[in-house]
């Protein structure tokens, strides 16, 4: 798994053992086609990597100019591999992680981060239907105007057009994923 653009394209990432199906990075050719959709650089934005899994998808961003990144795992796997891949690339200064159990740790981020997200990832595991339960608990005070929420589903699992002040702009398959893209309004 490599970092696809920005300052550290072609960056190789450290993630599991192909035999440890614990964590589920985003496929590289998917997370490819995200930025294409976002656009190749993302100056000064702050960014929040729900379900984190190896940091991927924040570590991507901030190579492609972000200012900082928030990381979010409950799995203490996750959360030494994203230590591990931040440190290779010497980025602790552009980001911190913190061991929450998602959706319940919103909570604690809309203390800490009031008005400070312009986008946010939430890439959790297919099987529990937690993009829709994270969806509907996300505290919207953690979001600046316009921001950009990300959510990865299984193909064929149906959202909303409209949840709370979040409203779908565009929905993407590739192959058993589904990228729903969601802007607040």
């Amino acid at each position: 798994m490599q970092i696809t653009g920005g300052y550290l394209k072609g960056q190789k990432l450290y993630s599991p053992s192909k035999t440890l199906y614990v964590i589920r990075p985003l496929r590289t050719k998917i997370r490819k086609a995200l930025f294409d959709i976002l656009g190749q650089n993302l100056p000064s934005w702050n960014v929040l990597d729900l379900f984190a899994g190896i940091g991927a998808l924040g570590i991507e961003a901030l190579s492609r100019g972000a200012k900082f990144t928030v990381f979010v795992d409950a799995s203490p796997l996750s959360i030494f591999i994203i230590k591990k891949n931040l440190e290779k690339f010497n980025l602790q200064s552009k980001s911190q992680i913190f061991k929450l159990k998602l959706p319940k740790g919103l909570k604690a981020l809309s203390i800490k981060f009031p008005k400070f997200f312009n986008l946010v990832f939430i890439t959790p595991p297919y099987e529990e239907n937690l993009l829709l339960k994270t969806l509907k608990v996300f505290p919207e005070n953690i979001l600046k105007e316009n921001a950009i929420i990300i959510g990865e589903e299984k193909t064929g699992i149906i959202l909303p057009s409209e949840i709370k002040r979040l409203k779908k702009i565009k929905e993407k398959h590739y192959g058993e994923t589904t990228l729903h893209i969601y802007q607040m309004f």
